[in-house]
């Protein structure tokens, strides 16, 4: 069998959809199955390219939706088993799907629609929805990563035979209890849809209360997006408690470590995003038994029961956060109950190599 796997983009050392993949091809590549991913070169730069890609020039691209000739000329001219597609509102999956020839279509689904979403978002993606929608119709099996099978359905006119429930999964890392610093991490792509000034804003709100706690933002976010932030942290006197670090990459063994390491010691974590199906980096926080803080969206409400594993934001509001940033800091035995049992969720329902099985046994039913 040959497969491909499509995604808009592949830079496996910052993103939730290229993590998922890297996993699934080092699974098939153990079985001895040949497999390619198709993307695009979008924020991809040379130095960061992985070997098991094929990475197609962008011709032009509109709000991080890739074209590329050059992928279109592949799918064309090359014929592929399967085709498993990554995400439903970027072109490489539709062309993906209307150049399948004979090839079976799998399609992922990393979270099904935003909880909210700006004017421009919106916009554009109600343009889009009926080449999602064909795309959808085209798909033999759709893996949905949360229990939203009902949105799916209502949205998009899904039948639901299509539908098989597959949540994301990590590998678990080994883990002692141990003493955490008094940090409030986000990590992952800074980008205006993630709401990192929510956080900045519930931090001075936090500061009129306690002082020892640190800010750290991990990951990458364009210069002009970072002087924003920068000038927010400046403006509320939180600089000297405010950390932005650059991109950690899991693919090699030294920097994974520190990654862990960061996850590992942090106090609390908070996930702010509009859109999510079922977050790598929240599950990878989870299992060193950090209580995370996180908003009501997409899938964030299957993996986190408030006040039980964690604690949900049913609305973003820096008043709501930082009332349960300081019911953390205050209370370290509520911090710990809900850090083991986040630990326990992840070992539980998330581990990855019983979720892979599914997948593969997916493949394996359109063989």
């Amino acid at each position: 069998m040959r497969i491909a796997q499509v995604c808009h983009r592949y830079v496996p050392s910052v993103g939730g959809i290229e993590f998922y993949v890297q996993r699934i091809i080092k699974d098939l590549l153990k079985r001895g199955v040949e497999v390619d991913v198709l993307t695009t070169d979008l924020e991809t730069p040379v130095a960061g390219r992985k070997k098991e890609a094929k990475y197609f020039k962008t011709s032009f691209s509109f709000m991080r939706n890739p074209f590329s000739f050059g992928l279109l000329r592949h799918l064309y001219t090359h014929s592929y088993d399967l085709l498993h597609v990554h995400n439903i509102w970027f072109i490489p999956g539709l062309l993906a799907v209307f150049f399948r020839k004979n090839a079976k279509i799998v399609t992922t689904l990393h979270g099904i629609y935003p909880a909210q979403s700006t004017f421009w978002l919106n916009f554009f993606l109600k343009l889009y929805t009926p080449l999602a929608r064909y795309v959808l119709a085209k798909s033999h099996k759709i893996i949905v990563a949360d229990l939203s099978t009902n949105q799916l359905v209502r949205m998009f006119r899904v039948n639901p035979e299509k539908i098989v429930v597959i949540p994301n999964g990590i590998e678990l890392s080994p883990y002692r209890p141990a003493k955490k610093d008094p940090v409030v991490l986000f990590t992952g792509r800074i980008l205006p849809d993630k709401n990192p000034e929510i956080l900045i804003k519930a931090a001075e709100i936090l500061t009129r209360k306690i002082a020892d706690f640190r800010l750290v933002f991990l990951g990458p976010m364009k210069e002009n997006y970072k002087k924003k932030l920068l000038r927010m942290v400046k403006e509320r006197g939180l600089e000297g408690q405010t950390t932005f670090g650059g991109t950690l990459n899991p693919c090699y063994p030294r920097e994974q470590e520190k990654l862990m390491s960061i996850y590992r010691n942090a106090y609390v974590y908070v996930l702010l995003s509009f859109w999510e199906g079922i977050p790598t980096r929240l599950l990878e926080t989870m299992q060193f038994e950090v209580p995370c803080i996180a908003y009501a969206s997409g899938g964030i409400p299957q993996l986190i029961r408030d006040n039980d594993n964690g604690l949900i934001l049913d609305r973003l509001d820096e008043d709501l956060l930082a009332e349960k940033l300081l019911a953390l800091f205050q209370n370290r035995a509520l911090a710990r109950r809900l850090g083991r049992k986040a630990r326990l969720t992840v070992k539980n329902h998330y581990h990855w190599p019983e979720l892979s099985e599914k997948i593969l046994d997916v493949y394996e039913s359109l063989g």
